[in-house]
């Protein structure tokens, strides 16, 4: 896609958010459940409460490659935020949004446990699987709502984390004769 035509995507849809106070408390929520303090404080639960090290250990390695992945991704792009009105401040670069990757392979990888749990209904699965797409989903969201990415952005950082979490899960999954 030439320039012209992504910087008019990124334009005519952030034009089309309609901002309120109430939809930015709700975004700023929604934003944090993927930022690096909250998932921070999951793997701090998880430590405490979950015993299968194996699963502790494939989403530790999980977050750590997905956190260097993001970071060269932005230092190999340098892509400058948007110059809108912020309703949050960031720092770094624009792209991919780490939040957005960072949402689709955290809780992508919770898919794939779920999906594979012994002994739970396959409702309890699809809900579970659909409230956790769809928190991914808000979060890409959230981060254009804010003003602090845009919708290539968002797009750019869902193609790589699920690029990402099918090689990771494939390759661990196997490795480890989960599947």
């Amino acid at each position: 896609m030439k320039k012209g035509k992504l910087k008019s995507l990124d334009n005519n849809f952030y034009n089309k958010i309609i901002i309120t106070k109430f939809k930015t408390k709700c975004f700023k929520f929604i934003t944090f459940l993927a930022s690096a303090k909250f998932i921070a404080i999951i793997c701090i639960i998880m430590l405490i409460f979950i015993k299968n090290k194996t699963f502790l250990l494939i989403t530790f390695l999980n977050i750590l490659n997905l956190w260097l992945l993001v970071g060269i991704l932005k230092n190999l792009v340098k892509r400058e935020r948007p110059k809108v009105k912020r309703l949050v401040e960031e720092k770094g670069y624009s792209y991919p949004s780490g939040h957005t990757t960072t949402a689709l392979i955290f809780y992508g990888l919770l898919v794939f446990f779920i999906l594979f749990m012994p002994n739970v209904k396959i409702e309890i699965k699809f809900i579970l699987t659909f409230l956790t797409f769809s928190v991914i989903a808000l979060v890409g969201y959230s981060r254009i709502y804010l003003g602090v990415h845009y919708l290539s952005d968002i797009i750019g950082a869902f193609l790589i984390g699920a690029s990402y979490l099918l090689i990771y899960t494939f390759f661990t999954f196997n490795l480890l004769n989960i599947i």
